[in-house]
């Protein structure tokens, strides 16, 4: 008897098929990000483990989207978005991003970046409606991704940064199993581009993510590189994980030994004890 070969699918793929979804949670995380931000009168109150306040990680979420947008438009409307790539990490680019939209968003009212956040958010799945999902698309933080990849990506900006400002008035914030599932896979196919290179310098390792209730990936390291793929072939080290435990410890909002002391986050393989490496050998995106 011949078995039928098993197709493994990766993260890239994983989020092109649910490119649909993704872009339904992305309105409806907008729409929570809106109300949240309505709701607070506070708005120079520093947020939890960022060096923003709460205005000025909401003019931040306003200036990504403004920024994402136009690189869609720019492609759809056929001008050469990656002719010369970057030098320069997108962590290292990110950070001259962030800055930038600071000053390009300067309203620091949250009941008018509110508006600004729909409007933009509006604009926003206009040109992914209009965008070859398809296409190889330049971001200016130094990112090349298609329109799936980029629309999980902006989701999970709103459902953390939606985290961070509830956390500046105690107010509840929920990030959803669902939502994860729809990020996950988007960060997981540009976390070699985070690879931290000093710390992954002469590493051979590998590890396979189970998320609970979801898909697992495999993601080698080897000597400064790394490549995520599906899981299929045997790792190191196995872990198991909850899947929004998973994202806020990839975006740094929960530290590594937090989960783990919970059971949402359980080692195994090999070399279970590889496991505490993992968080250290990325940068949050």
């Amino acid at each position: 008897m011949t078995l039928a070969p098993v197709h493994l699918t990766g993260p890239v793929e994983d989020t092109r098929q649910a490119y649909g979804p993704i872009l339904t949670a992305l309105r409806d995380a907008v729409a929570r990000s809106a109300d949240l931000w309505r709701s607070i009168d506070k708005p120079d109150v520093p947020a939890p483990g960022l060096i923003w306040t709460a205005a000025e990680t909401a003019a931040h979420v306003v200036g990504d989207l403004r920024d994402y947008t136009q690189a869609l438009t720019r492609h759809t409307n056929g001008y050469m978005t990656h002719a010369n790539r970057p030098t320069e990490s997108p962590s290292r680019l990110s950070a001259k991003v962030n800055a930038r939209h600071l000053e390009e968003v300067p309203e620091r009212n949250l009941h008018r970046l509110a508006d600004m956040l729909e409007t933009s958010a509006d604009a926003y799945l206009n040109a992914a409606a209009a965008a070859d999902p398809g296409a190889e698309i330049a971001t200016p933080n130094g990112l090349v991704i298609g329109p799936p990849t980029m629309a999980a990506l902006l989701l999970g900006e709103q459902v953390i940064h939606g985290l961070d400002i509830s956390r500046t008035a105690n107010m509840r914030w929920t990030v959803s199993a669902a939502d994860a599932f729809l990020v996950i896979p988007g960060v997981l196919s540009i976390a070699p581009q985070y690879l931290r290179p000093r710390r992954a310098a002469g590493v051979h390792i590998s590890f396979e993510l189970r998320m609970r209730g979801g898909s697992s990936y495999r993601i080698a390291v080897d000597d400064g590189t790394a490549v995520v793929t599906a899981a299929g072939k045997k790792a190191d080290c196995v872990i198991t994980a909850d899947p929004v435990a998973f994202l806020l410890l990839g975006y740094g909002r929960i530290s590594q030994l937090s989960p783990v002391l919970r059971g949402q986050l359980r080692p195994g393989g090999r070399k279970p004890w590889l496991a505490m490496k993992f968080g250290t050998l990325l940068s949050s995106p």
